[in-house]
């Protein structure tokens, strides 16, 4: 399976809200080759590794202040400004 096939599957999943769909998604993508599925599955999990080997993306946070940004209405820049603000204070 390509990688932009599970890139689409990962894009139609992030913009529905629907469970059952969800699970429909989740159940094509998981139908790709047994050769892959690890690879598919730590993606799903926003990883490439498995943890005990050390290796991370940082997607999880990334996804996160966009998020934040979108919804607060904030510019991405000004979030980042705000959050390395309060980390100091904690």
């Amino acid at each position: 399976m390509e990688f932009s096939i599970i890139s689409e599957m990962f894009e139609m999943m992030e913009k529905t809200t629907k469970r059952i769909e969800l699970t429909n998604i989740l159940v094509e993508l998981l139908k790709t080759p047994k050769k892959i599925i690890p690879n598919v599955v730590y993606l799903l999990q926003g990883i490439i590794r498995p943890n005990f080997e050390g290796v991370e993306l940082g997607i999880a946070e990334k996804l996160a202040i966009r998020a934040i940004s979108k919804s607060a209405g904030l510019p991405i820049k000004k979030l980042k400004m705000i959050i390395e603000r309060v980390v100091i204070w904690v």
